[in-house]
C-alpha cells in the first residue's frame, strides 16, 4: 500500500500484483487426456471445477474460471493478502467513504470493445438490483443507494446505485453508506467484474458465452457438466498466462475428479478428498501443495437455551475438546486447531486469543461445576459433508468423557436442512458451522460472525461494546483499524459465543504434464503461472 498526504490522510493503492482464488471443486468423470501440446503445438492443462451454472461473474459463486475471463478492479497480492490494483490503476479516498477508481488506460474486452467506468457501473447496478436475483447481490451493501434497489418490501425505487458517478471514460467515483476503509478488498471479488455493452442484449446467452475483459477468452458456450474452453487473449494489457489453452471440466464428485487425475484425465485437483490425503504424495509422487484458506469451522452455540446462558458452561465445553487430536485422527492434518476467529494468514489475526480454545480436562470441569453442571440431553447438530459425522462423534464423546455429559447425540441433516433449523432457532444443543471469509482480513471473520446484524451470527450473540469497536475500525484506513479489531476480538473472548474447532487446509495435486500449482492465502494461486511440461 501506498500513502500520500493531501489535507486529510489519503490511503492510495497504485498497480501491481498478483491474483489468488478459492475454488472448490469437484464432478463427473471425462474422458480423454490430461493437458500438455495439442495438435496445434498450444500448451494447454485441464484443471477440474464445481459446475458453475451460470458464468455472469455477478450470479455465480465460481471464482477460477471467473478469474481468468474477467480482471476485477483489485486483486489480492500473493505474499501480503492485500488488495493491489489490477484492471484499476489506483483507487483512494480522502474519508474511506467516497472512493475515487482510476482506471488503467487502453483495456479493451474479447469483442475490442473498450473497458470504461461505464462498464463497470452498468455491470454492478445489474448485480445490485434486487429484483434480478444475483447470487452476489449482498456484495453491494455498503454503496449508497442499495437499500433503494432492494426494498424490505414492495418494488425498487431505482434501477441504478446512486453511489457511482462517472467521471470520465477511465474514472469513476463509488460513495458508501458509510465509513468502510476495506473498500478495496472487495473490489477484488468477481461480483466487481465489469460488463460489455453486448451483455445487456441477452444476459442469458451472455452467461452462457461471456464476452470478458480477462487473460483468457472463453472457445465453448457453456453446458450444464459439460467441460469449457479457455484460450490465451492476446491483447490483454496486464500479465499474462503462461499455458496458451485451459479446460476447466465440471464435476460433481471430488473422488471422480481425483480418479480421473490418477487416470491420466485431468491435471490440476483442488482439493484433494479428505480420504485421500493419506495417500495423496505416493499416488502423485509428491506432485501437491497445502493451501490455508481464510475460514474456520466452529460450533455455534443456542444462546435462545437458557442452559448456555452462562460463559462458564460455554468456556467448559470449549475446553473439553483436544483439537490437536481431533485434527490429527480425525482431519487427517486438513486442518490446523482454532485458537482464535481466524487463522494467521489472515491480516490481523491473533493467534491463541481464545483461552477457552486449549484442551484443558481440569479446567473444564471445574467451569462446568461452577455453574451448577449440566441437565438434560445435549444434540449436536451438522450437515451431510463427508466426515462430518466422525467430527460429531469425536466432539460426543470428549463431552462425556471430560464433562461427564451422558446421553449426547448429534444429528446429520442436509445442507439445506441444517440451515434451516439453526436459522429457525430449533437446534437444541451446538451446531457445527463454517465460514469462509471473502478475503484475508480479520473484518470479515468478526464482522459476519460476532456483530449483532452479522449475517453469520447464528447464535444471536450481541455485544454493544463489540459491535462498536468493530463498525469504528472498519471506518478508518486499513492499518489503523487494526488496533481495535484486536481489542474487539478479546473482549469477544470473555462471552465465548461461539466455539472454534479448526481451520480447513485444502490440498492441491497435479500430473507430471504441469510443473507446479500455486497456492496462496485463499486457496488455489494465480492459474497465469501454470506452466505445461
Amino acid at each position: 500500500m501506498k500513502y500520500a498526504k493531501t489535507g486529510r490522510r489519503r490511503v492510495a493503492f497504485a498497480a501491481g500484483g498478483a491474483v489468488l482464488a478459492l475454488s472448490l471443486l469437484a464432478g463427473c468423470s471425462v474422458p480423454g487426456t490430461g493437458g500438455g501440446s495439442g495438435s496445434d503445438g498450444a500448451s494447454s492443462f485441464k484443471i477440474s471445477m464445481y459446475d458453475p451454472i451460470t458464468l455472469l461473474p455477478g450470479n455465480t459463486w465460481d471464482y477460477n474460471l471467473s478469474k481468468m475471463l474477467f480482471t476485477t478492479p483489485m486483486e489480492l497480492n500473493a505474499e501480503t493478502g492485500e488488495p493491489e490494483p489490477a484492471a484499476a490503476k489506483s483507487v483512494e479516498s480522502d474519508d474511506q467513504t467516497t472512493w475515487t477508481v482510476t482506471l488503467q488506460e487502453g483495456w479493451t474486452f474479447h469483442n475490442g470493445e473498450p473497458v470504461t467506468s461505464e462498464s463497470f457501473i452498468n455491470a454492478w447496478n445489474a448485480v445490485a438490483l434486487g429484483k434480478n436475483a444475483w447470487v452476489q447481490n449482498g456484495s453491494f451493501n455498503k454503496i449508497k443507494g442499495y437499500d433503494d434497489l432492494n426494498p424490505a418490501e414492495g418494488d425498487p425505487t431505482a434501477t441504478e446505485l446512486s453511489g457511482l458517478t462517472a467521471v470520465s471514460d477511465t474514472e469513476f467515483t463509488v460513495t458508501l453508506s458509510e465509513p468502510f476503509g476495506l473498500f478495496p478488498y472487495l473490489l477484488t471479488s468477481n461480483a466487481f467484474a465489469p460488463l460489455p455493452d453486448a451483455a445487456f442484449d441477452d444476459l442469458d446467452a451472455f452467461g452462457k458465452k461471456p464476452i470478458g475483459n480477462g487473460p483468457y477468452a472463453i472457445v465453448n458456450s457453456y453446458e450444464p457438466n459439460q467441460a469449457v474452453d479457455v484460450t490465451r487473449f492476446e491483447e490483454y494489457q496486464g500479465k499474462a498466462g503462461a499455458s496458451d489453452e485451459i479446460t476447466f471440466v465440471p464435476y460433481q464428485s471430488q473422488d471422480t475428479a481425483f480418479n480421473d487425475l490418477l487416470a491420466g484425465n485431468l491435471d490440476v485437483v483442488y482439493p484433494v478428498p479428505p480420504d485421500r490425503l493419506s495417500e495423496v504424495d505416493s499416488l502423485v509422487d509428491g506432485r501437491t501443495a497445502v493451501s490455508k484458506i481464510p475460514n474456520i469451522n466452529y460450533l455455534g452455540l443456542p444462546l435462545w437455551d437458557e442452559r448456555y446462558s452462562d460463559v462458564r458452561v460455554r468456556k467448559a465445553l470449549s475446553k473439553a475438546i483436544d483439537r490437536d487430536a481431533f485434527t490429527e485422527k480425525i482431519l487427517n492434518g486438513a486442518g490446523a486447531p482454532a485458537t482464535s476467529i481466524a487463522p494467521d494468514t489472515v491480516v490481523g489475526a491473533q493467534e491463541n486469543v481464545c483461552e477457552a480454545c486449549t484442551f484443558d480436562p481440569e479446567g473444564a470441569k471445574q467451569l462446568l461445576e461452577e455453574a451448577g453442571g449440566w441437565s438434560g440431553e445435549m444434540v449436536l447438530y451438522g450437515d451431510q459433508y463427508a466426515g462430518r459425522d466422525q467430527e460429531l462423534q469425536a466432539m460426543a464423546n470428549q463431552f462425556k468423557k471430560v464433562l461427564g455429559i451422558d446421553g449426547v447425540t448429534f444429528e446429520l441433516s442436509s445442507y439445506a436442512k441444517h440451515s434451516e433449523i439453526v436459522d429457525a432457532k430449533q437446534a437444541k444443543g451446538p451446531f457445527q458451522l463454517y465460514m469462509g471469509a471473502y478475503y484475508p482480513h480479520i473484518s470479515d471473520f468478526l464482522g459476519p460472525l460476532v456483530t449483532t446484524d452479522g449475517y453469520g451470527n447464528k447464535s444471536g450473540y450481541s455485544n454493544p461494546e463489540v459491535d462498536a469497536l468493530i463498525a469504528e475500525a472498519n471506518g478508518l484506513p486499513m492499518e489503523e483499524g487494526l488496533p481495535l479489531f484486536e481489542e474487539a476480538e478479546r473482549l469477544l473472548w470473555e462471552d465465548q459465543p461461539v466455539i472454534p474447532l479448526y481451520y480447513g487446509y485444502y490440498t492441491a495435486a497435479w500430473s507430471d504434464n504441469v510443473q507446479s500449482i500455486p497456492v496462496g492465502f485463499s486457496g488455489l494461486g494465480d492459474l497465469r503461472d501454470v506452466k505445461v511440461n
